[in-house]
């Protein structure tokens, strides 16, 4: 019963001498003056909605000017937090180091489509994982452009989680159809060189406007999508095809099954 007393004794003592030490470390730790901070931006695409001037702005505004501050001054979470508003931000970690220096990891979201609400309100980007990104007052991502009969009820737009879970909002959009078929013509070579905008009509039907050629594309919905952009792909890369031949086109229309019906331009 002694030897047992004296055991627990002697981790109790030697519990206490390690907090003990960890607190004196920390006291110190803290006192580190900060150098100027590690900024590390992953940018999927190659976009820039987030700048390591933008980021350093934002923490300036903050407080942190990391000149003569110390590691104590410093709340990651609050940066974390706050460097999370800047439209694109997907992701962020903060960190600090024995050496004075704090380490941002950021990474950014990749935008797929940006979307113009119907009667000019506030539109948005959309990313590869179906969340909305706010327009950004300095940058402009270059995405296929979703114009036309777009409306948002609400005053926030809300992401494809929210909308694929609830079906009373699930009526009221169209974007979740949208995320589909952005994602389809981002995942098509051809179509992500080839499709500028698009026009979403009275029904909810989709119509394409390529960047080469006077025509609009008539896709519909986006039932069989994978079939209609294979038709498409053909025409376009059919040995016969020649593409001084598109501005006598105005229309090609896909909603047929298995074919395309071109329409050309009247004089």
């Amino acid at each position: 019963m002694m030897k047992r007393v004296l055991t627990i004794g002697g981790w109790s003592v030697f519990t206490l001498g390690v907090l003990t030490l960890l607190f004196f470390i920390n006291a110190g730790y803290d006192k580190l003056e900060t150098t100027k901070p590690d900024i590390s931006i992953e940018k999927p695409g190659g976009h820039n909605f987030v700048t390591e001037e933008k980021v350093l702005l934002l923490m300036n505004d903050l407080g942190y000017t990391f000149d003569k501050q110390t590691l104590g001054d410093i709340e990651l979470k609050r940066i974390e937090e706050e460097v999370g508003t800047i439209p694109g931000v997907k992701s962020v970690q903060a960190y600090k180091f024995n050496n004075g220096k704090v380490k941002l990891d950021i990474v950014q979201q990749l935008p797929i489509a940006r979307i113009f609400l119907h009667g000019g309100k506030m539109g948005c980007y959309m990313d590869s994982e179906g969340e909305i990104i706010p327009l950004s007052n300095d940058y402009v991502a270059k995405v296929p452009v979703f114009t036309g009969y777009i409306y948002e009820p609400y005053n926030d737009i809300p992401s494809l989680k929210t909308i694929t879970e609830n079906d009373s909002i699930s009526r009221l959009h169209v974007l979740d159809e949208i995320y589909y078929l952005a994602t389809a013509i981002s995942a098509n070579e051809l179509m992500a060189a080839q499709i500028v905008q698009i026009y979403v009509n009275e029904k909810e039907e989709f119509e394409l406007i390529p960047r080469v050629g006077n025509h609009r594309i008539l896709l519909g919905g986006i039932d069989d999508l994978d079939n209609k952009f294979e038709r498409l792909n053909t025409f376009y890369t059919s040995s016969s095809f020649d593409v001084k031949e598109l501005n006598l086109y105005d229309t090609l229309n896909l909603k047929y099954k298995d074919q395309i019906v071109c329409s050309k331009r009247g004089y």
